[in-house]
């Protein structure tokens, strides 16, 4: 696990330190001259903490949607870009039994490992018996006895009042967390934005795990209407869908729904987003973990003219994509 000691930054460091992604998409899908990994390491990786947790994570965390839901990836190539993540710095790292292959090709990479990483990983289930399932299955896969951090996993899904009641999904992480099966708890979200606003109040989660880009910002609100609550609890944010998620849901060979010439700015536009500490940026192979490294690490802030830009193509795209995650409302 990381430690979660970190030396004070200021507001203005902590929001904009480096000039500025489950899961997301790749950068790589495109195609694109290769990256060594020497080259995709150079330089010291920003930081920022996570909200109220406290800890420390580097402004890219591995997410592991696209590498574990792909038929064409096997668990040890998996193991194989989780080692090569870690050998170019990476800190985080989140993945989900929904992502199939994910949790175990994590276990089988991580070892001794395991202390340099902050990693998490979710429960999706609307009973405590189908939670303490998933949650015993991951700790397993993962080989490890206690993860960082948990997710209730896409609360768009949920039954609200049942998961806050007394036998509810959301209660019961809460118990698992006091009693030290992990050590902080998060929601994540992709529609239906009001479904936050009761967990963000209660003062239970640590950690929000949501879509930041330009697009979805129109249709989803999470920007206007979410992360304003998040930053005043201190809930930490973990941006994600910062390429708007895979075109067409297509986990096995990855594109991302905004078009490659937007790539970069798109990061750019996410990282310099008030209270995002890390963007979850999912990979396929090792080529497109590389992409994504290089791409945060070289991220600037956006310029005006550029912020004009995206705010219009922002608006257009988002009337072409709709509500594609699920309903806004």
């Amino acid at each position: 696990m990381v430690n979660s000691k970190s030396s004070a930054i200021s507001r203005r460091e902590f929001l904009y330190e480096a000039g500025c992604l489950a899961g997301g998409v790749t950068l790589g899908a495109a195609g694109g001259p290769a990256i060594a990994a020497d080259s995709a390491a150079a330089g010291p990786w920003p930081t920022r903490v996570l909200g109220r947790t406290g800890v420390p994570v580097t402004l890219m965390t591995l997410g592991t949607a696209p590498c574990g839901l792909s038929k064409q990836v096997s668990i040890d190539q998996i193991a194989g870009i989780v080692q090569e993540a870690l050998d170019l710095g990476i800190t985080s790292i989140d993945t989900a039994p929904k992502y199939d292959k994910a949790e175990e090709g994590i276990g089988k990479a991580l070892g001794a490992r395991r202390k340099d990483v902050f990693l998490a990983t979710k429960v999706w289930a609307d009973t405590i018996d189908e939670a303490e399932k998933s949650f015993s299955n991951s700790l397993k896969l993962l080989k490890t006895d206690c993860v960082d951090l948990v997710y209730y996993h896409s609360v768009g899904h949920r039954e609200i009042e049942n998961a806050t009641g007394p036998d509810g999904v959301f209660s019961w992480l809460l118990k698992q967390k006091q009693a030290g099966k992990f050590r902080f708890l998060g929601i994540s979200a992709h529609h239906l934005s009001a479904k936050c606003h009761g967990f963000l109040d209660s003062g239970d989660v640590d950690v929000l795990l949501t879509i930041v880009n330009f697009v979805d910002r129109y249709t989803y609100h999470f920007e206007s209407e979410v992360l304003p609550l998040a930053r005043k609890h201190n809930v930490g944010i973990v941006a994600m869908k910062v390429f708007g998620g895979a075109k067409k849901m297509d986990y096995q060979q990855p594109k991302p729904q905004i078009d490659v010439e937007h790539l970069d700015l798109a990061v750019r536009y996410t990282a310099a987003v008030p209270g995002v500490s890390t963007l979850n940026l999912g990979v396929y192979d090792k080529e497109q973990l590389r992409q994504n490294v290089q791409t945060v690490k070289n991220c600037q802030p956006l310029e005006p003219a550029q912020q004009t830009m995206l705010a219009k193509l922002g608006r257009e795209l988002a009337t072409e994509w709709g509500p594609h995650f699920g309903p806004a409302v």
